[in-house]
């Protein structure tokens, strides 16, 4: 993911959807903005610079490898898809580290202003040009292909070599919506108005606008998680981490000109509809009685706006879902409501595994105030069932309040240090579990996958660290940083002035062994398949993530060797997965789609793709009925009648329940043979 493309706004809100709205009219070329600094950007930009490099924990010299990094920053949110520019264009862009540095060192604005009136005209150019070439009895028989991914493709030669690649993405969009089941004329119709209000969008863009994303290039340049947040990004920044906000629970960012969910939120209506999930875009929004509107191309903040909503009210999303022939689109009606993590609390439940022996499942999906009395709760449920051993849940969790991680360890160990946190004055303060005693001091498993972050690596790192528990799953994200924010507003500034924050990188965490879990994240013992796509997602793949590192470990006592276990529970669970036809459809899947994005390249011949499509349907399809069979429920003809909040098996769930049922079968012979020695 890359930060600055996605200038990720975390907030607490609703979401959006689509189809055709009314006719809307074309902003005249003479009327695009030609944007200036305004005067109280002279205030606030020192102000950054100062305290960017004063108080980050990462030491920056700007120079001229900082200007390039600077400039790659820029240049991707700008041009993410590398299909405005050429290359001589970009090359002239570069050409000019000075006037850069001088622009982050003495604030001197004109060139990234220079630079941005520059793109305004060249997207009105591109949709100008896709509007033009648009027409209900456009040609698609014509063979070509358009790459799936251009956010490395090298920048064409020159102008020509843009309005061809322009006329490949027009059939490409064209195609899209025919597959998706739009007749010619409806997708004449929507595409027109969707580049109407993308140069809408671009004809309403104003200079705290280009002052935002000159100011966030510069801090992603520093590290993935630093970011100047305007007035108004400030107050629903705030607003999301006082979890006040009324809407639908989702975390949105923007991805070119997409407005992408990063996130749904335990609780949320938005997790509650069962039918969203992270990479889903959203296509447009309708608020209820209201009319569909396209919000592609619009800023996230105008999309914040329409997005909000008192509780009880309804919205309609149009998603878009996936990728090339693969893409979907379907709709989906919330009704907004108050978001409060504590509304998905920590909840328990007790499987049988495939030897009988009960498993206690506890699913934490935050580290919200309290988590720890209500795990406490759970693991007496789990007690008096009597189960054999506790798998702690912590997949999709992005983490929460540092010291729940710590208690909630806490309940698991008798009493020691969990995380050590090093500032940027190199000060290492350890965080302790205090109260010396156990919850629980049965076999004990954590279950981990690539969204695992932040206070969920500290928890499963350092049960594993202490041989407390085994970790199974997935490789987790590897966030190892602590940020903070902080208002650009000082106490002499008149009242009435907002100047934003800024949020920025202030310490890492280490584990207790003193390894950092930042870009490598916490490995399993156990490695279990992830039905994730997990490309490009972990914090190894933001550009300008802080490197990895270690310090001296702190002292500590570990509490057995569950790695002892490894090799027999591992051969064990992969003979089990082998013979199960739930992980012969993951295996399926995750093949098909590799060989789908290696090729990175989409047929235009809509024959061609059609048949693609219709491929990919069945494929679809047939995996949706093989799992319905193993579920024991009837067929379905189409996939269209399968509900969109119907929920699976949960495969790695349930080969976790197994492996805690063989871990707990191991350590009983293991007593056994240690008391017959004893004896």
């Amino acid at each position: 993911m890359n930060t600055l493309k996605k200038l990720t706004l975390s907030f607490v809100f609703a979401c959006l959807c689509g189809s055709a709205v009314a006719e809307m009219t074309v902003p005249k070329k003479e009327n695009l903005p030609v944007l200036l600094p305004e005067e109280r950007h002279k205030t606030v930009c020192p102000r950054i610079y100062s305290l960017l490099t004063r108080a980050h924990y990462k030491i920056i010299n700007v120079d001229d490898k900082f200007a390039d990094n600077v400039l790659d920053r820029l240049m991707s949110f700008l041009d993410y898809t590398h299909s405005l520019y050429t290359q001589p264009e970009v090359d002239a862009i570069y050409g000019d580290k000075q006037s850069i540095l001088s622009s982050i060192n003495q604030c001197n604005l004109s060139y990234p202003f220079e630079i941005y009136n520059q793109n305004i005209k060249k997207r009105y150019q591109k949709y100008e040009f896709l509007l033009n070439n648009l027409k209900e009895d456009l040609d698609l028989t014509a063979e070509g292909h358009i790459e799936l991914n251009r956010s490395k493709a090298p920048y064409v030669a020159d102008e020509a070599a843009l309005k061809d690649l322009w006329l490949r993405e027009l059939r490409n969009d064209f195609e899209s919506q025919l597959l998706n089941g739009k007749e010619r004329k409806e997708v004449t119709k929507r595409l027109k108005n969707r580049y109407i209000a993308s140069m809408r969008r671009i004809s309403q863009i104003t200079s705290e606008d280009v002052f935002s994303v000159f100011e966030n290039a510069f801090a992603t340049a520093i590290d993935p998680h630093t970011n100047y947040f305007g007035p108004v990004e400030s107050e629903n920044f705030n607003d999301d981490l006082n979890l006040s906000l009324e809407g639908i629970g989702a975390v949105l960012s923007q991805d070119d000109e997409f407005t992408v969910i990063e996130q749904i939120l335990p609780g949320s209506p938005a997790e509650k509809s069962k039918q969203l999930k992270p990479k889903d875009r959203i296509i447009s929004v309708k608020q209820k009685d209201g009319r569909f509107e396209e919000i592609i191309g619009w800023r996230l903040t105008e999309v914040v706006k329409k997005i909000k909503g008192k509780k009880g009210t309804k919205v309609t999303l149009e998603i878009e879902r996936d990728e090339g022939s693969m893409t979907k689109n379907f709709t989906v009606e919330i009704v907004r409501d108050k978001i409060r993590l504590q509304d998905k609390e920590a909840k328990s439940k007790v499987y049988n595994a495939y030897d009988g022996k009960k498993i206690g499942v506890i699913t934490i999906s935050s580290f919200y105030t309290d988590l720890h009395q209500n795990v406490k709760r759970e693991l007496a449920k789990l007690k008096a069932e009597n189960v054999d051993g506790v798998i702690v849940d912590l997949r999709n969790n992005g983490g929460g309040l540092l010291p729940e991680a710590v208690y909630t360890t806490g309940l698991f160990i008798t009493a020691g240090p969990v995380v050590l946190v090093r500032d940027l004055n190199s000060n290492e303060i350890p965080y302790e579990d205090e109260d010396g005693a156990f919850e629980y001091v049965g076999p004990l498993v954590v279950l981990i996958n690539r969204l695992s972050a932040s206070s969920s690596e500290i928890m499963a790192a350092a049960l594993q660290d202490y041989g407390r528990a085994l970790v199974v799953g997935d490789t987790s994200f590897g966030k190892g940083t602590v940020q903070q924010s902080r208002p650009l507003s000082r106490l002499y500034d008149m009242a009435t002035q907002d100047y934003g924050s800024v949020h920025y990188t202030i310490a890492k965490f280490y584990r207790i062994n003193g390894g950092s879990t930042q870009l490598r994240g916490v490995e399993p013992d156990i490695v279990l398949p992830s039905i994730l796509d997990v490309t490009e997602l972990g914090e190894k793949y933001e550009p300008n993530a802080l490197k990895w590192d270690k310090i001296s470990k702190i002292d500590y006592s570990r509490y057995g060797d569950p790695v002892l276990y490894k090799e027999q529970l591992s051969a064990n669970s992969v003979k089990r997965m082998a013979k199960d036809p739930l992980f012969a459809i993951i295996k399926a899947e995750h093949e098909r789609y590799d060989e789908f994005t290696k090729k990175n390249v989409l047929p235009l011949n809509f024959a061609k793709r059609e048949a693609m499509f219709k491929e990919d349907q069945n494929f679809a399809l047939k995996n949706a009925n093989d799992r319905l069979q193993h579920m024991g429920k009837e067929p379905i003809k189409a996939l269209k009648d399968l509900p969109n909040n119907f929920e699976f098996e949960d495969p790695i769930l349930l080969e976790t329940v197994n492996i805690a049922a063989d871990y707990v079968q191991l350590q009983q012979k293991k007593n056994i043979g240690s008391e017959g020695n004893a004896s």
